[in-house]
């Protein structure tokens, strides 16, 4: 009865889900009856749902909940659907359903982690992942976003006890790699970072967590230019704002003004009120002699510091004195 349910994988970036099959039925299946028909159309489904058509995906997994509607996972991978076309509130409906059917579903429960980790509810995207590896331990998706959202929630050592657990599951992946690199870089812990980062490029030179933390690493050690190569293929992966302020940070120091501004813009179209990426634009405004705009950028970046902090006392500093020279 293998191969029936479909999990989303979050490792090139929480915006990417990737269809898997599920290799045994959750345990509250044991000594279940299905109809041989909604078994068939589900594996139908998740056929379709592989190769990208939607449509006849959600069309299989409704037509197997016709023949037994307290099948849990059509559901659960009905919810997936719903994942990719974005339609997270659907989605996580579905989940719920599922997990109404089958409380110990761990690939749902991991399924409906991803769908908060999306909504940017860090918290209870950790509950749910959680549950899913305390019902099964090897939920790798699972235990990959836990890292993602306990590092959003600030709690770097507990992501960092999950990438070492990760690393002893998956010791040859590397995406788990560029997750280590990523968190260890996250932790200031530069120099073991580009050790985790070398590692997973050799094997995947577009692992896109890989390329961002040896490009920060770099960045650390005062090698603009070779961090350069690697924080571009970062920002071409969409990793969101992080890439792109790390890389208009590298061109900053290397004095390229106008394209230090543009991977700055490029940084505040996603997060408009990031306040590095403000004062990095700010700055490479006025190296370009545009006093206009490098005013706007560090005028706003202080304003929304004084109300709320963010910035670090040296950042701070210098946005403050470049602003003054600004207006002698």
């Amino acid at each position: 009865m293998a191969g029936r349910t479909v999990s989303p994988a979050g490792r090139a970036s929480m915006l990417r889900v990737a269809s898997v099959l599920a290799p045994l039925l959750p345990a509250c299946f044991a000594g279940y009856s299905l109809h041989e028909s909604a078994v068939r159309h589900n594996d139908q489904g998740i056929t379709r749902l592989a190769e990208g058509d939607l449509e006849g995906a959600a069309a299989a997994f409704r037509l197997a909940l016709e023949y037994n509607n307290r099948f849990s996972e059509p559901y659960n991978n009905l919810a997936l659907v719903e994942i990719r076309r974005g339609n997270l509130d659907e989605a996580e409906e579905l989940l719920r359903r599922a997990l109404l059917l089958c409380e110990d579903f761990a690939e749902a429960w991991t399924n409906l982690g991803y769908v908060r980790l999306r909504r940017g509810d860090a918290a209870e995207a950790v509950a749910a992942f959680e549950e899913s590896i305390a019902i099964d331990p090897g939920q790798l998706d699972a235990r990959y976003d836990l890292i993602l959202a306990l590092s959003e929630l600030g709690d770097l050592d507990e992501a960092w006890e999950q990438v070492l657990r990760l690393d002893v599951a998956t010791p040859d992946d590397p995406a788990a790699q560029g997750l280590a690199a990523w968190i260890a870089s996250r932790l200031l812990r530069h120099d073991e970072a580009l050790g985790w980062a070398t590692r997973a490029l050799a094997a995947n030179p577009a692992e896109p967590l890989a390329n961002l933390a040896a490009g920060v690493a770099l960045l650390e050690r005062g090698a603009a230019d070779e961090a350069e190569t690697f924080l571009r293929a970062a920002q071409a992966s969409d990793l969101g704002p992080a890439a792109s302020m790390s890389l208009g940070l590298a061109l900053l120091r290397l004095a390229r003004w106008a394209e230090s501004r543009a991977a700055f813009a490029a940084a505040l179209e996603v997060s408009p009120d990031l306040l590095p990426a403000l004062v990095g634009a700010g700055t490479a405004a006025a190296g370009e002699g545009d006093l206009a705009a490098a005013h706007a950028a560090l005028s706003r970046a202080l304003e929304l510091d004084a109300a709320s902090g963010g910035l670090d006392p040296a950042t701070r500093t210098a946005a403050e004195e470049l602003l003054a020279s600004l207006g002698e």
